[in-house]
């Protein structure tokens, strides 16, 4: 074996050789600031080359042995190390900057090592859950249930649970963007602000907004400021998981939208038409603790269980617990419904198309009738109008309305059908009636019906504005286009702002922030406002608008008992009396042939964003199938 020659170093006392009309020219050459230690490193010599190279001698020596499992596991414990240090942070995500310094006098209440608790209210869908929020030197780390709130009387869900997470999550948008590149609200405030005087000539002719439901009374009221200013402007609402068909039901019984709540720990007998109201839809979380009450048998107290008839269209943690579960399609339960009408005796239905069920509906009917006044019949949120308005009929006959079964003035501060008026705006945006558009908060330009083709359109509005928590496809289909002004702004969570929201009974909460916005977030209160030239102190709105609510001369007492206990007294919606028409104007139901599918939020996901991959791969799989099955 040839002997190893030992390794010349560069002596940096030796003069290296170097032309210096080369190194100028090559000077001459570079573009923009470049950074060098000598002219050695410029000229690149073979000295100072040879020197760089084996600088640390000790990783110069080449592996001419096998590698051994000690060395192997050190750099492979070094390498995942650093992969692991390179994940905490990156570029484009950075981490917000912290400040660290000592208290020159404690906080009030605070002491290290105990968390304080703070009530505040999670929104979902537009309905308030009110929240107990622990926070730890400032930071909050859990959230449970709130004793005192109606919509969960300490209880809680895995959203709320789960939305802590959303707040520290990395990937939210942090940067407000103008066409791809990074900008300022100073900037927006100043392109709004020029937008809304040419609007001012047409008294908001081309200004859209589009926003989530809204149960928020300050921000209706913003919303309702803004349109008396410019009546000309429209307010649209949509979201992907929305309850039109709730809407139309009662539309087709009452002749007017109203708020349907349920008591279940009064019930003795409760029949579902494919609703999973145990694990979601507002108010799901009382539903649950309301109708186990019902469902647990205590030595001295009670020896009697409410029962609990089912009929779904797919398995659901509702129907799991279901004394006796009836599985139809989707599409039969509207003639199940016109069956149990009949075997109540209402009568006015000709339905005789499940006659393999009919035992079974006799069986239910003569155990609701048995209980008038102590049943509740329960239609799905995704159900028909049709099935909602007959369960309305089969309350109103089994005499369940006032006591099992109450209605309210909506809750929403605006109730509108939102597909239809997501086809408004579209339509209005296609033909280029919409120069402005704001869109607080959702993602349309994914979850919005195909056929509508709301992006094509919404890609003819002169100005876009999107407020999101993510960069999501409505983002960057706002502020991807070269020499367009379009702009995303990240939007504050929950726990991050000033707010208010109705629960599913019109209970109003204060949302009170537990912690600074972490990024560059802005509110909808923030953005309506900044169109009107009001004040941009979400905590200055909110209080402002209760004030001028207010009755008497006790309001600071009362704002702080508010905050103090999350919930607002005496704001929970009164009881509304409904006359339900004489004859119910329904569709046919739909014929039971061929395949079905249907669409739902997941009960454990709720953001069908998520599962985007396996939906597009789901869909390919059905549709390639259609040869095989015709009648899909």
């Amino acid at each position: 074996m040839a002997e190893k020659q030992p390794i010349k170093l560069f002596d940096l006392a030796e003069k290296p050789t170097f032309d210096l009309a080369a190194i100028r020219q090559k000077l001459a050459n570079t573009q923009g600031q470049h950074y060098w230690r000598s002219l050695d490193e410029i000229a690149q010599t073979p000295e100072f080359q040879n020197y760089v190279d084996h600088e640390f001698p000790h990783w110069s020596q080449p592996l001419t042995e096998a590698v051994s499992r000690r060395n192997f596991l050190k750099f492979m414990g070094a390498s995942m190390a650093m992969m692991g240090l390179s994940g905490c942070n990156s570029i484009l995500h950075p981490q917000p900057l912290e400040q660290i310094a000592p208290y020159t006098k404690q906080p009030e209440g605070m002491t290290p090592g105990k968390p304080l608790f703070f009530a505040t209210a999670m929104p979902l869908g537009g309905y308030a859950t009110g929240l107990l929020v622990e926070s730890n030197m400032g930071r909050p780390t859990k959230v449970e249930g709130n004793p005192e709130h109606p919509a969960s009387l300490g209880a809680t869900d895995l959203f709320a649970q789960a939305s802590i997470l959303t707040m520290y999550d990395p990937e939210r948008s942090q940067t407000l963007y103008r066409n791809g590149r990074i900008s300022s609200w100073q900037i927006l405030t100043e392109v709004i602000t020029k937008a809304m005087t040419a609007q001012a000539a047409t008294k908001g002719a081309g200004l859209r907004i589009l926003t989530e439901t809204v149960t928020s009374p300050t921000l209706a009221d913003q919303l309702k400021q803004l349109l008396e200013k410019f009546p000309s402007a429209k307010w649209h609402q949509y979201e992907a998981v929305m309850r039109d068909n709730v809407r139309e039901g009662a539309m087709l019984a009452f002749g007017e939208a109203v708020n349907t709540l349920y008591h279940f720990d009064k019930a003795k007998v409760v029949l579902s038409l494919d609703a999973d109201f145990l694990t979601s839809g507002p108010g799901w979380v009382r539903y649950a603790r309301d109708f186990m009450q019902n469902r647990r048998v205590r030595d001295g107290e009670t020896h009697e269980m409410s029962r609990f008839y089912a009929v779904e269209s797919t398995p659901t943690g509702t129907g799991s617990i279901a004394d006796n579960r009836l599985p139809l399609q989707a599409r039969q339960v509207q003639s199940f419904a016109s069956m149990m009408i009949d075997a109540l005796g209402i009568g006015g239905t000709t339905d005789k198309s499940l006659p393999e069920h009919a035992e079974w509906i006799a069986a239910a009917a003569a155990d609701l009738q048995a209980h008038k006044g102590e049943s509740i019949v329960i239609a799905g949120e995704y159900q028909s109008p049709a099935v909602h308005a007959l369960a309305h009929q089969m309350n109103q006959a089994l005499g369940n309305v006032g006591k099992t079964v109450i209605y309210t003035d909506p809750v929403e501060a605006n109730s509108v059908n939102q597909i239809e008026s997501l086809k408004q705006l579209t339509t209005d945006m296609a033909a280029g009636s919409v120069e402005l558009l704001l869109i607080l908060g959702g993602n349309p330009v994914f979850d919005a019906p195909t056929d509508l083709n709301f992006a094509a359109s919404m890609d003819k509005v002169a100005l876009r504005i999107h407020l999101g928590l993510y960069q999501d496809e409505t983002a960057n289909l706002c502020h991807w286009h070269a020499n367009l002004c379009h702009w995303h702004i990240p939007q504050t969570f929950y726990l991050e702002n000033w707010s208010d929201a109705r629960a599913y009974d019109g209970t109003v909460t204060v949302i009170q922030p537990v912690i600074a916005p972490l990024y560059d977030g802005h509110s909808p209160h923030e953005l309506i406002s900044l169109l009107t030239a009001g004040t941009l102190d979400n905590y200055k709105m909110v209080n402002g608008y209760w004030q001028a609510q207010a009755k008497g001369d006790n309001f600071e007492k009362m704002w702080q008992t508010t905050i103090h206990d999350g919930v607002m007294k005496d704001s929970a919606f009164a009881e509304k009396s409904v006359t339900l028409k004489t004859a119910l104007d329904l569709p046919k139901p739909l014929e039971a042939q061929g395949l079905e599918i249907n669409f739902r939020p997941d009960p454990t996901i709720w953001d069908v964003s998520v599962l985007t991959p396996l939906f597009g791969m789901v869909v390919s799989l059905i549709m390639g199938g259609c040869k095989k099955f015709p009648n899909l």
